[in-house]
């Protein structure tokens, strides 16, 4: 059994309440009162009980960290920004995943206030859902930040610039003489899935091009269903000379299909993904997100309210989308 505060109090002859205070990194004790106390408790293996410190002190020093995809690499590097600035401050980070369903997104929100969590960092789904459990945080006073606006919803929020990065990588397929376009979206819970098609959408427009409805695909949410839309266009005779994909995991999915099938990419058609994720399976051409500055200012931020170091307004954050060009586009200009 663990050695435990009342023991410590028996052994030194001192009482709880002083075993207690020194342990807890409290002032008004003597120096040697102090090293006895530290040096008896290391010796007899004493450990906190982190739970009990909680209830006494309404801190568990823990947090949640709910993202949509824990197999997805973009999600890797939020994670570890939020995870670096909970570790500096002693902080232990529960990570759950609501694999793209909204019920096992609630379950785990739900989960984590039970657990007394200090505060909570949040991927919401915002495309065709309730937001009342997000709301009920709100009403509860548990700190929380979003990575994603939630309509009529007042908090820290954090976003990335998904219509830019649309308007940017069409703008840069048609600058290589691409026309016939094709875009594979996310699931329709995406809301940067439906900024980043609105941006294609409307770039094309701005262009006089009018996009082939039957080359918009939807619902692409892994990379078998991407293989499968590569199977497809590699078997027809009408496919588009590029394709942009909602994620890099998509674009290499489709890219695997045209190998398996003995095309190439970028000579029988170019494709360009999103979030730019480490990867060397294929120079593809992507658009990078600044994916751990964007865990690391959610952190900070949630820290901030449950330290209660800021009590300024809700901050609102979006974040540039940058274009890195590889070898999966090829210019229709050239010779």
């Amino acid at each position: 059994m663990n050695t435990t505060i009342a023991d410590l109090a028996r052994i030194t002859g001192l009482a709880k309440s002083t075993i207690s205070g020194i342990l807890n990194g409290k002032t008004g004790f003597s120096e040697k009162t102090r090293k006895k106390v530290m040096q008896l408790a290391q010796e007899h293996g004493y450990i906190p009980n982190e739970i009990a410190k909680g209830l006494s002190s309404r801190s568990t020093k823990s947090i949640g960290l709910i993202i949509k995809d824990i197999t997805n690499p973009f999600y890797n590097h939020i994670t570890k920004g939020v995870q670096e600035v909970a570790i500096e401050h002693g902080y232990t980070v529960f990570l759950c995943s609501s694999g793209e369903n909204q019920e096992l997104e609630i379950d785990h929100i739900e989960a984590m206030v039970r657990k007394r969590v200090d505060g909570l960092v949040i991927v919401p789904l915002l495309e065709e859902v309730s937001f009342d459990h997000i709301f009920d945080l709100k009403r509860k006073r548990m700190p929380f930040v979003t990575l994603g606006q939630i309509p009529g919803l007042s908090c820290d929020t954090f976003e990335f610039d998904d219509y830019d990065g649309g308007c940017q990588v069409t703008q840069h397929l048609i600058s290589k003489g691409h026309e016939r376009i094709g875009f594979v979206c996310g699931l329709k819970t995406s809301k940067a899935s439906k900024q980043r098609l609105t941006g294609f959408l409307d770039t094309m427009k701005q262009h006089g091009l009018v996009p082939d409805e039957a080359l918009i695909f939807k619902e692409t949410g892994s990379m078998a269903e991407a293989q499968e839309i590569g199977r497809r266009l590699a078997a027809s005779d009408d496919r588009p000379t590029a394709l942009i994909c909602f994620d890099d995991v998509i674009a290499i999915g489709v890219i695997k299909a045209f190998m398996a099938a003995g095309l190439n990419v970028p000579n029988d058609m170019s494709v360009i993904g999103f979030d730019d994720i480490d990867t060397t399976a294929f120079p593809l051409s992507s658009v990078s997100i600044p994916t751990y500055e964007a865990g690391k200012a959610m952190g900070t931020r949630l820290f901030d309210r449950i330290f209660q170091r800021d009590d300024s307004d809700f901050r609102y954050v979006k974040y540039d989308l940058k274009l890195v060009e590889r070898a999966s586009v090829k210019n229709l200009f050239s010779p």
